[in-house]
């Protein structure tokens, strides 16, 4: 498969994603974006950073709903 229809497929994938899940979303969001970047491909160290920015806020959010749930 194409790099392009695979970008699309992913887009797809991401559109999928139920808005109950922000933080998950955003992480594809992330990564789709910098992997879709004509102008320069993303660094390795652009997509970890992505995903882990991702993962944190992930985090915060668990963490903020046990507490509310205690």
């Amino acid at each position: 498969m194409a790099a392009d229809a695979r970008l699309d497929d992913l887009a797809r994938r991401i559109d999928a994603i139920p808005d109950s899940l922000p933080s998950v979303k955003s992480i594809y969001q992330a990564v789709h974006t910098l992997a879709s970047n004509n102008s320069r491909p993303a660094t390795a160290a652009e997509m970890i950073d992505a995903m882990t920015k991702g993962l944190d806020e992930l985090d915060e959010r668990l963490a903020s709903s046990e507490s509310d749930a205690k």
